[in-house]
């Protein structure tokens, strides 16, 4: 029907393969996996829709209930509504631009801490973002703003915090990469984000930054 079509093209747009980078590396996904961070990557435009009836102009809200110690390290896991469990590390990636509120736990699984909004992205701070970023930062990479996520360089668990300085747009497969890969991303001195590639990509490990955009 007309519905499923709609479907089936935005799948098809969003899950082609990415082009071949600078160091002649190809998307190495399956289309299975093209498919479903396509999918993601459409949730993602829907629950960013200031439209939602019951979200007050925010994000979708979602509760990650968390020990402080899987919080920090990344290790272990932690319970989310609706899903049940993820692992510790989607966890700090999720919490990046979502309005995942954590519930931090003791060692005797009493609430350290429950997240409040200012630990996320302002309207006035995406808008800037959008702005200086025009898409995800990452070399080479061509998503729009709306596709991308606010990414703390260093995490507000760690300390970070939630201004310009330490917050970078990246789309969806380039904060996995950052998250569970060995790229690096850092803020230049003219305020502008770059990205350090691994040793066995570049010996030398030198910055680089989206031209493309």
């Amino acid at each position: 029907d007309e519905a499923g079509a709609r479907t089936a093209a935005a799948l098809e747009a969003y899950a082609a393969p990415r082009p071949i980078d600078e160091f002649g590396q190809a998307d190495l996904r399956t289309k299975a996996e093209r498919q479903g961070d396509a999918w993601v990557d459409l949730v993602d435009l829907a629950v960013a829709c200031p439209d939602q009836p019951g979200t007050s102009g925010y994000r979708t809200l979602i509760h990650v209930t968390i020990g402080l110690d899987e919080l920090k390290s990344g290790l272990g896991t932690a319970c989310v509504d609706f899903v049940g469990t993820m692992t510790a590390r989607e966890a700090r990636m999720a919490a990046c631009d979502c309005l995942m509120l954590p519930v931090v736990l003791n060692a005797a699984g009493e609430p350290l801490d429950v997240g409040r909004l200012r630990r996320f992205v302002t309207p006035g701070q995406r808008r800037a973002l959008n702005i200086r970023d025009r898409g995800c930062a990452f070399p080479g990479c061509h998503r729009k703003p709306k596709n991308c996520h606010a990414h703390h360089i260093h995490h507000w668990a760690d300390g970070g915090p939630t201004d310009l300085r330490n917050l970078v747009l990246l789309c969806g497969f380039h904060h996995r990469l950052i998250h569970h890969g060995d790229w690096e991303v850092r803020m230049a001195a003219d305020g502008l984000p770059e990205f350090i590639p691994p040793q066995y990509l570049d010996p030398l490990r030198r910055s680089r930054r989206n031209c493309t955009v």
